[in-house]
């Protein structure tokens, strides 16, 4: 199997001395209303995170964790002191599940929770454990520096305002379980904050989870470390993400130097207290992420103590012993002609822009997302995602240390690679664009891919990895700090050999098969673009195309010329189009590509 592969390939190094595993995912998601959660959530509750344990479950196919919740307030179901609300995903010994959108908590964390019963095979399913409801979107993460509750979607301004929203919807008042004034956390939290202590911090245009070292001048920190928050990415900046203990490299009372973590994004920083509930200093500017890339998280002795958690950068390898990686799609999925095009034009966004090397291989019976050896493409079953979530791709890991143990020196890369998607979604398979009602599909697949080439989210609208997507949201094209981070990862996969692992080789777009994955972009120019009259077609392939087809941006044909099987160039007439923007397919006898057009 891979990992005993790759297990056994790590013993002829002399440092590679243990092997773990960790996966990763990132989602795209669509809004779920805080009456769906309200009506359909079995548990409301106020609380704080106050212990975790991950564990695997009873058939040993996934890893979860308890997050044990001290209850401040029970807005709906029983009135228990503690809870514990399961998430997919945790580390049990060496081996690791970072899944999203299942929620991620951390110690301290607090806020209000939706939640339904669990219904995860785990061998203790007690009455007091309950699970998220809506995933990601179903915590609202208090920010007492703004007294804001926030979730991906959500900024609800006023904490005890949304009690109040809360109570209306359930059509009852909350039960007190514990002492908690939110108010007097928020008053205490924005007491003493100062934005002129921050003088500067450079450099102010950078990257997340590349060990970029962030410095921060000022004056007033004290010799004690606190915590550095980053506008979080994941939520759109709507709370502060902490760097890790391990990634704040210096602080003295006027400069602090911090690694920038994986999930920062563009927005302020700031010092914010040991217990994570006041902000002391915050910066009068933005820091602007043009992208991030994942990392991978350990803590080396399991204790959080000697060397505490790590964040540890990732990149690809040679699994398949042919360059790089063969992924599979499902039965159904393979069956759906407009979903395996529209994946495949996504495929090929990524693979001929970075040489990312991932093939498509026969199709697979298999119909799940597990950590089985096979990096599978394919549908969710029923609702298998949770409501909220349009695909998620998730990135196993595997990690070796690089020096004599104990320590924290360790090498980690991609061993697995599974992408699933919504089975329920309104899609707009293409190549026509998705209006108000749907959600354009090459839009998520090429998002999704993007975190399977190791990038993470940005707070961006005009960006690939921004976090989320409205209906009607069509971008299916790589931005330029899209491709500068991709191009990255690919870099390090195409010359470092972590954990004694076979290099990438570069994918080349001029071996593609037109009947493998409908794209011919490196050789079927279409210019110019803009155009006003005409518009040439370049065709140096060895394909013969058929018909040029244009489309408004509602989806309507507009145009059906014959280009007469050319294997050169053609001039159409688009004189009689107004002005704005359209799809051109040009199909051939096997397949067919789409590209945009801007009239003038």
């Amino acid at each position: 199997m891979k990992k005993t592969t790759l297990k056994t390939t790590l013993l002829t190094s002399m440092f590679c001395l243990i092997m773990a595993t960790t996966s990763f995912a990132q989602e795209m998601m669509y809004e779920v209303p805080l009456s769906d959660q309200v009506q359909f959530s079995t548990q409301i509750i106020e609380g704080k995170v106050i212990s975790k344990k991950s564990f695997w479950d009873v058939n040993r196919q996934n890893i979860y964790t308890t997050n044990t919740i001290e209850v401040y307030k029970v807005f709906k179901g029983s009135p228990l002191s503690t809870i514990e609300i399961v998430t997919r995903g945790g580390t049990v010994g060496l081996e690791a599940e970072i899944v999203t959108p299942s929620l991620q908590l951390d110690i301290n964390d607090f806020g209000i929770f939706t939640l339904e019963n669990n219904n995860y095979n785990l061998y203790d399913n007690s009455s007091i454990r309950f699970k998220p409801y809506s995933e990601a979107q179903g915590f609202y993460k208090y920010n007492t520096y703004t007294n804001a509750a926030v979730n991906p979607f959500k900024v609800k301004r006023g904490i005890t305002a949304f009690y109040d929203e809360i109570e209306a919807l359930t059509n009852k008042n909350y039960t007190n379980i514990s002492d908690f004034d939110v108010e007097q956390l928020v008053t205490a939290s924005n007491a003493n904050r100062n934005v002129n202590a921050i003088t500067n911090f450079s450099p102010t245009t950078a990257t997340a989870g590349t060990e970029t070292v962030l410095t921060i001048n000022g004056s007033g920190f004290g010799a004690t470390k606190q915590n550095i928050g980053f506008a979080d990415a994941n939520d759109g900046g709507g709370t502060f993400v902490f760097a890790l203990a391990s990634q704040i490299l210096s602080w003295n009372d006027s400069q602090i130097t911090v690694l920038i973590p994986t999930r920062a994004g563009t927005g302020p920083i700031a010092i914010i207290n040991s217990a994570g509930t006041a902000i002391i200093f915050q910066s009068s500017s933005n820091l602007n992420i043009t992208y991030s890339q994942l990392n991978a998280n350990f803590d080396p002795d399991d204790t959080g103590t000697t060397y505490g958690t790590h964040a540890y950068i990732t990149q690809h390898y040679n699994q398949n012993t042919t360059g790089g990686y063969t992924w599979q799609m499902h039965t159904d999925f393979d069956a759906n002609t407009a979903a395996n095009a529209s994946f495949m034009r996504a495929f090929d966004t990524w693979r001929c822009e970075t040489g990312v090397n991932w093939t498509i291989g026969a199709v697979s019976a298999i119909d799940v997302a597990d950590d089985d050896d096979v990096n599978i493409i394919r549908f969710d079953n029923g609702a298998e995602l949770g409501v909220g979530t349009l695909g998620v791709c998730t990135s196993r890991l595997g990690g070796c240390y690089t020096a004599a143990q104990p320590t924290n020196q360790m090498q980690w890369l991609i061993t697995e690679l599974d992408i699933v998607f919504n089975d329920s979604t309104n899609w707009q398979f293409g190549p026509a664009n998705a209006n108000g009602a749907q959600i354009d599909f090459e839009t998520v697949a090429v998002h999704e891919l993007g975190h399977g080439h190791q990038l993470g989210h940005v707070i961006d609208t005009n960006k690939i990895m921004h976090y989320a997507i409205g209906g009607g949201t069509n971008n299916r094209t790589l931005s330029a700090s899209d491709i500068a981070g991709a191009n990255d990862v690919q870099s390090r996969s195409t010359t470092l050999m972590p954990c004694n692992a076979p290099v990438m080789t570069n994918f080349d777009c001029a071996t593609l098969s037109v009947g493998d994955d409908f794209a011919l972009d490196e050789s079927i120019m279409m210019y110019p673009n803009p155009a006003k009259n005409s518009l040439s077609i370049k065709n140096d392939s060895y394909v013969t195309l058929n018909t040029a087809q244009i489309y408004d941006v509602r989806g309507r044909l507009i145009t059906n010329v014959d280009l007469d099987q050319s294997r050169s160039t053609k001039v159409i007439d688009i004189s009689h189009l107004t002005s704005g923007i359209y799809l051109v397919t040009l199909s051939s006898n096997e397949a067919s590509i789409t590209k945009k057009l801007i009239v003038e």
